[in-house]
């Protein structure tokens, strides 16, 4: 069903092992560098709980005394990640050691096991040294959290550490499930030193070997656990016990769980590649579920740097976590979002926050973008789990963050294009402007909004559904022919007068300055003012105070095309010029011509723009760019940035490798508070059949399986009776 994907080459690349509530990052090597740079410079990696970090590292050695300098594992011969652990393979002369790493959910700690093995009896020493850095998160001290110097205490006669930290209540214990020959804490190091204020503790087990009956081979395991907590020293020892004693529960259900996910909506096609990446993106989701007591449960977005949560990030995620079963970790991040937006934004109903840190501080308290975004995943969790319950739950906030602060407080024209920032993060596309991005999802979630009302019915409401109905028609109008640039078959990314542009430029960098997210320098004011500058000669003799449509060629042209609001005829010259040398290469689409870094995201979007559009073969040649990235940097991954950059996971990374197939290729659009799935096929040329195993849908599950026949298809359907199917055997021709 699935392949451990894994490497023998580049292994400085980093590594996750995560569950919900504690993370661990190194290099392939198994190793604890200090990453460069990041949001807690030269923190970002290591082990994690948040709201704290917990350990710099861990590092194994071996000796053939206990007295002998150790001998550390520093060279992995290969990594291989597992659906539930990571491995490390090390080769010491005749010795073969594997270590695995297992984060359990539900706990805050993590399992690491060494087993060592040969061909003849041994008797040696391993080391092990820890290396504690309790400190907050990203913003803590915004937080009034402040990083004290660490202590270390040998307890339970030396068996194990506990790490405290002298300004807080934070902890960390580690030990073994063996009685250490000796141990020690100081300030002492294994193969790399390490910033901040930690202090070390190093283990000494004497392992001698143990006969295997089944190769006659000798081998000896030992188990090690990692605990902690931000509450108490007594908190994380009792965790620590619990792991230690549980350890081969807690791995068993981390194999069930991740098996559950990979069961669930397995999609199958003739291509392998797509296949490994699509179930493995699923597994991503998974690691992305980031639970901290107070704020909530949710997904993050990206490892190493964006662990917490953001409203943009899972917005875009939503369609392909349904559509791969996973429907309480966006119900859970759903309601998150909710809870906080309305926490942190109390004079402004309905706007949702665009960035929470893990130690509850918001640090933008959300982009234009991200409103509509946030309705339209509403919306699309209502389709797929038909959860009316939670569809009234949620309705009141959308409606008054699209109506009453997008189309309200920020649409001051009333062209029902509010003004404000776009998810592109250029000091011109966050310069207060009416931007592609923002208007087309704004169009997306007026027509998502009059289906949720229908279904809503609250007091006084129905009489507002046709109004929602013309707004959105009224709208669609104005993006196909007030944004659309015919000479040069690309829509706008910005609408606004000459003299609002010349304004916004003019105070760029007085307004840039204000906005901390953003690293600024001259070349970033200079590009803005290049990129409008083509259009500002063409508008010179134009009137001053009308709207007009300028082309700044960021990726978010293609907005119009993702949600099927173009006209064929646009989307078909747009696609062409999308997909030309100008704005893509063979890795994906670039955020800016100007600019050719290529992303996961505006990737998988351009491919599922062209799949909905019928472009079933375009789309897949776009998919197999994100799927030729599969693993090129972390085993069983799509970075953030093509082929290997940037983040090395990213929650968006799966929109795709899922959402073309799903919806497109196979064809499946369900409803399912009406039982009811239509099913119009598209499969590419190259394909004659796809099908998806176990759908979840509602409370059912479906085998769905789509075959050529002739011009048209067969569709086979098995699952749960009652549903009503609506089947087009000609697809999207």
């Amino acid at each position: 069903m699935i392949a451990p994907q894994s490497k023998s080459h580049r292994l400085s690349d980093p590594i996750a092992a995560c569950g919900d509530r504690v993370y661990a990052i190194c290099n392939q090597h198994g190793l604890f560098p200090d990453p460069e740079g990041g949001h807690v410079p030269g923190e970002m990696w290591g082990v994690w709980n948040h709201p704290i970090k917990l350990l710099d590292g861990f590092w194994f050695g071996i000796s053939d005394t206990l007295q002998g300098a150790p001998r550390w594992l520093n060279e992995a011969l290969e990594c291989r990640a597992y659906p539930a652990h990571v491995e490390f393979e090390y080769r010491l002369d005749s010795l073969t050691i594997v270590r695995q790493d297992c984060v359990p959910d539900g706990v805050e700690g993590m399992l690491v096991t060494l087993t060592v093995r040969a061909a003849q009896p041994f008797d040696l020493s391993l080391h092990a040294l820890f290396r504690s850095d309790l400190r907050p998160a990203w913003l803590g001290e915004r937080a009034g959290m402040r990083d004290g110097q660490d202590d270390a205490e040998l307890v339970d006669a030396s068996a194990r550490c506990i790490f405290t930290d002298g300004a807080n209540p934070w902890a960390c214990a580690v030990g073994a499930d063996l009685a250490p020959s000796g141990a020690s804490t100081g300030d002492l190091w294994a193969v790399e030193r390490t910033q901040g204020q930690g202090i070390s503790a190093h283990f000494v087990y004497r392992l001698p070997a143990e006969a295997l009956p089944d190769d006659g081979g000798y081998a000896r395991t030992i188990h090690f656990a990692i605990a902690g907590s931000a509450a108490s020293r007594d908190e994380a020892l009792a965790t620590h016990r619990r792991l230690l004693a549980r350890h081969e529960a807690l791995r068993a259900a981390k194999r069930a769980q991740c098996s559950a996910i990979l069961e669930t909506s397995q999609l199958i096609t003739p291509d392998a590649p797509l296949n490994q990446a699509a179930a493995w993106s699923k597994l991503i989701n998974q690691m992305f579920a980031r639970e901290v007591p107070g704020i909530g449960r949710g997904v993050g977005a990206g490892l190493p740097e964006y662990p917490w949560w953001f409203g943009i990030d899972p917005a875009y995620a939503t369609l392909p976590m349904l559509q791969s079963g996973q429907f309480e970790l966006v119900r859970d991040t759903l309601r998150l979002l909710k809870a906080q937006s309305e926490r942190h934004n109390p004079d402004e109903p309905g706007r949702v926050l665009h960035e929470l840190s893990t130690t509850d501080v918001v640090f933008n308290a959300g982009n234009m973008v991200e409103t509509p975004a946030f309705t339209r995943a509403v919306h699309q969790y209502w389709l797929w789990t038909g959860d009316t319950d939670f569809l009234r739950e949620m309705y009141p906030f959308c409606r008054a963050g699209l109506l009453d602060y997008a189309l309200g407080r920020h649409d001051p024209d009333g062209d029902l294009c509010p003004s404000g920032r776009s998810i592109v993060e250029t000091v011109e596309m966050h310069a207060g402007l009416e931007a592609i991005d923002v208007a087309t999802y704004t169009w997306d979630a007026l027509v998502r909004l009059a289906d949720m009302a229908r279904i809503v019915r609250p007091d006084g409401d129905s009489q507002g559904l046709p109004d929602l109905a013309g707004k959105a028609a009224a709208l669609a109008q104005c993006i196909r022919e007030s944004w659309w640039l015919e000479e040069e078959g690309l829509f706008a990314d910005v609408r606004a007068s000459v003299q609002e542009v010349e304004r916004a430029l003019a105070e760029l960098e007085q307004r840039a300055r204000e906005e901390e997210w953003l690293e600024l320098g001259q070349d970033h004011f200079a590009a803005a003012r290049r990129r409008f500058a083509p259009y500002l000669a063409r508008y010179a003799d134009a009137p001053r105070d009308v709207d007009l449509p300028w082309l700044l060629r960021h990726w978010v042209t293609l907005c119009p095309l993702e949600v099927g609001l173009a006209t064929p005829e646009q989307a078909r010259r747009a696609l062409n010029r999308l997909q030309s040398g100008e704005f893509s290469n063979a890795w994906g689409m670039y955020l800016h011509p100007g600019r050719h870094d290529v992303m996961s995201i505006n990737t998988g979007l351009l491919a599922l723009a062209a799949a909905r559009y019928g472009y079933a073969d375009q789309a897949l040649a776009i998919v197999n760019k994100l799927t030729r990235a599969f693993s090129y940097r972390t085993p069983g991954a799509v970075s953030e940035a093509l082929p290997a950059d940037w983040c090395f996971l990213q929650l968006w990374s799966n929109v795709g490798l899922v959402s073309p197939v799903l919806e497109c290729f196979l064809g499946i659009q369900p409803r399912a508070a009406e039982r009811a799935i239509t099913i119009a096929p598209n499969l590419p040329s190259t394909w004659d059949w796809a099908e998806v195993k176990r759908l979840r849908v509602g409370d059912a599950h479906f085998d769905i399986r789509v075959e050529r026949a002739g011009a048209g298809y067969r569709v086979q359907v098995a699952g749960d009776d009652g549903w009503q199917f609506n089947l087009s055997s000609e697809g999207r021709r």
